[in-house]
């Protein structure tokens, strides 16, 4: 699993990040949540492949919050497209033991992503 790179935004201040702390991404992976605590968590999912991806956030199983039966979210992003997606309430995708988001990447035609392709995807989550 890739890590995935993580910018704590608080009381209006941010600490910078620099581009060689933003990593490539993983068929499969995990996004941090401080703290431990239910809140809010915008992740930027840049697709610089020929090809789209399909991004989930998954809805853990077992061990999740109460919010976690509202299921999977599943982004499309388009061939040299990026998506912002706002994560309001934690408590739906995280993996309570843990305190991580799981997400998975495949092709839009829900293949297996070759090195290649993973190397074009970057992922960065800011905790807000």
């Amino acid at each position: 699993m890739a890590d995935v790179s993580v910018l704590n935004v608080k009381n209006g201040s941010y600490d910078s990040i620099t581009t060689s702390e933003i990593v490539a991404s993983a068929a499969s992976g995990t996004i941090p949540c401080e703290n431990g605590k239910d809140n809010r968590l915008a992740v930027l999912v840049v697709n610089a492949d020929d090809e789209g991806i399909k991004f989930t956030v998954k809805a853990p199983t077992s061990g999740g919050g109460v919010r976690s039966s509202l299921g999977d979210l599943l982004v499309t992003i388009a061939a040299g497209d990026q998506a912002l997606i706002p994560l309001f309430d934690t408590a739906r995708f995280k993996v309570i033991a843990d305190n991580d988001i799981v997400y998975e990447l495949c092709g839009s035609d829900d293949g297996v992503l070759e090195p290649g392709e993973l190397a074009n995807v970057t992922i960065l989550a800011a905790q807000l």
